[in-house]
């Protein structure tokens, strides 16, 4: 098949990896595989490593900041240009099958519907279910979709309503472990850290959900308890959010714990950082529908400290692989980094197990597996 890919930014964060994943398999089972960005950058240069053709064009994607009589003209005249650019290449290149990563890429479902070419959308994205946009979002997913794949049973949970079930495939992400298997940092010299120091890190966006601020709180609870640990933050922030690096910066002042948080930026050796790592932190405040960097530390044996919401419920065992905290208690979270800390043997173990479950539930090869099951489906 010629398959069209749309995806709309060109980092290497979670849904970006699962792109490259999926035009990967897609390639490697035969199919001919055109990669559509909105923009250039790390992602684009890891599809031409892969030798998968790829193009940049604006796709319009909407988000909430163009709720607005000048923000739709805006995304209006995008979408229009998208449309005729991508109707071009689907008639030139024959394209049978169009693959939408994630909501906000409508355009995808549009063209597919009006050139009657099948349609798999890749949600990885969960909304406030009373949302226009989660209205909107799921009317043109569900009016355009031939099949819907979701990430885990909690972004299924939160579409079904708009979305026919029927449509709905969950297919896990999952990761290669060998990529992982890197030589880690030793953050404690880097740090000038003592050896027994525990080191607890994330790694995410920096943005009002991914947890950045509840991380530093938690910091703080740490502190009072006088545990000895270090927190390491890793992630930069989507174009036109860089403020937040300031409200960083001045969380962690305020909050006196200076001396116990580093913040690393953005980085592109988060393998061997991790890999580093004592315990991996996971403090999301809002939905997370399957973080890829949770699979990326439990392949690395690390134990995982969650919050209760989204795909981490699915990704980690409470009690065995880490534990699922609440958004809102830093203080009970670091009453479990204090036990933690006491016994580090358990510590360890966790680690283990995280990585036990990793490989029996998250391979990569399951994914691609799935993936290329459900588009042969199609055919």
């Amino acid at each position: 098949m010629n398959i069209l890919c749309l995806h709309v930014v060109s980092d290497l964060y979670g849904s970006s990896k699962v792109l490259l994943q999926a035009a990967h398999a897609l390639k490697k089972q035969g199919h001919r595989v055109i990669v559509v960005v909105s923009e250039n950058g790390p992602l684009v240069a890891a599809l031409n490593e892969l030798d998968i053709e790829t193009s940049i064009i604006r796709l319009g994607v909407l988000r909430k900041r163009y709720l607005s009589f000048k923000g739709l003209i805006n995304r209006a005249k995008v979408l229009w240009t998208a449309y005729y650019s991508l109707k071009k290449i689907c008639e030139a290149e024959k394209i049978n099958l169009i693959y939408t990563n994630t909501a906000p890429v409508i355009i995808g479902g549009i063209l597919a519907k009006r050139m009657n070419i099948k349609n798999i959308w890749h949600l990885h994205e969960m909304l406030d279910a009373n949302s226009f946009m989660h209205r909107f979002f799921g009317f043109i997913i569900n009016q355009t979709s031939n099949k819907v794949v979701v990430v885990s049973d909690a972004v299924f949970n939160n579409w079904q309503s708009r979305i026919n079930p029927k449509k709905i495939v969950r297919i896990y992400n999952g990761i290669d472990p060998v990529l992982h298997q890197v030589a880690a940092i030793d953050l404690h010299t880097s740090l000038h850290l003592s050896p027994k120091t525990l080191l607890i890190g994330m790694i995410g966006r920096v943005n009002l959900v991914k947890g950045q601020f509840y991380f530093i709180e938690i910091a703080a609870a740490a502190k009072k308890l006088q545990l000895d640990c270090h927190f390491i933050m890793v992630g930069d922030a989507y174009e036109g959010y860089e403020y937040l690096y300031e409200e960083v910066a001045n969380k962690i002042s305020n909050a006196g714990v200076n001396n116990m948080v580093t913040n690393l930026g953005y980085r592109t050796d988060t393998a061997q950082i991790i890999n580093g790592l004592d315990l991996f932190m996971l403090p999301s405040i809002k939905f997370d529908s399957f973080p890829l960097v949770v699979l990326e530390a439990m392949a690395a044996a690390k134990p995982i400290i969650a919050t209760k919401l989204g795909g981490a419920i699915e990704q980690v065992a409470h009690g065995e692989t880490g534990y699922l905290v609440p958004i809102n208690d830093a203080e009970q979270v670091a009453n479990y980094i204090k036990e933690c800390l006491e016994n580090k043997a358990v510590l360890k173990q966790m680690g283990l197990n995280a990585k036990t479950r990793f490989t029996e539930k998250f391979l990569l090869t399951n994914f691609e597996n799935n993936l290329v099951t459900l588009v042969a489906s199609m055919q």
